[in-house]
């Protein structure tokens, strides 16, 4: 609201206006990213903190927002950035999680995060770490049975495996959070497409090998064939754009996914 369209009694009140009556707790904009790597499984990035509280545990990437320079939502986008050398601009789309605020999820202050989830093509990633962070690199994300004989979802590098306990703050939740979010848009949103390296040429199986990815199970590759063809093809989501011989084998098709401005998946 312009200033000149404020009554005076109401300027006259911000002007006296002392925010410091009311403790206002800190507000950081967290990411969980996701991509898949050349082993065709779900890979979330994770940052290594490097100072206190929870120093060299490993985190989702995320910062403090700068209070009267930035929305929340630039706040994601200069996070995402700043690890992984990808812009908004690029493609790729940011979507709000969850916000959570619990009093004692940051032992320094009263911390509220907005989380959100960005799904990015493995070749677009230049993982860096941040100024906050000892290091910085991509996990598997994998489901299997812990000592006590429950499933559980941990995370392995090249380096070090790590189980969901064993991230700072309540980023175990959080991501947990956004594996369940995108299992549950599998079936009615074009999600599995943003992880594909190449969207404007792509075969059927390296989009099943996504769904199995986020799903943790295998999918029988007929059944998710005529699943393609009649949700997709037959909804002009996807188009053939034409079919390659590879060392003698038949030829298998390839496809191009139609970009779609004129709906709402959410």
């Amino acid at each position: 609201m312009m200033t000149e369209s404020r009554s005076q009694e109401e300027q006259e009140f911000l002007k006296n206006y002392d925010p410091a009556r009311y403790e206002r707790p800190s507000v950081t904009a967290d990411v969980v990213i996701f991509t898949m790597d050349e082993d065709n499984e779900l890979n979330v990035l994770l940052i290594k903190r490097g100072g206190h509280p929870f120093k060299d545990y490993w985190a989702i990437p995320g910062g403090f927002l700068e209070a009267g320079k930035e929305s929340v939502d630039e706040a994601a986008a200069r996070e995402l950035y700043e690890e992984t050398g990808v812009k908004v601009s690029d493609g790729i789309e940011l979507r709000q999680l969850i916000t959570v605020g619990a009093p004692d999820r940051d032992p320094r202050t009263h911390v509220v995060s907005v989380v959100y989830t960005a799904l990015v093509p493995r070749g677009l990633l230049a993982i860096k770490a941040g100024d906050d962070a000892s290091d910085a690199r991509l996990f598997k994300v994998r489901r299997g049975y812990d000592e006590h004989g429950e499933l559980s979802t941990y995370f392995v590098s090249s380096e070090c495996s790590i189980t969901m306990k064993h991230l700072a703050f309540d980023h175990g939740f959080l991501i947990s959070t956004a594996i369940k979010r995108l299992q549950g848009r599998l079936s009615y949103t074009d999600d599995a497409f943003a992880l594909l390296q190449d969207k404007s040429r792509f075969e059927i199986y390296e989009l099943m090998k996504i769904h199995e990815a986020i799903l943790f199970q295998k999918l029988d590759r007929s059944n998710f064939r005529k699943m393609f063809l009649r949700s997709l093809v037959d909804r002009q989501r996807v188009k053939e754009i034409g079919k390659y011989d590879a060392a003698g084998k038949p030829k298998t098709a390839l496809y191009c996914y139609l970009e779609r401005k004129d709906y709402d998946e959410n």
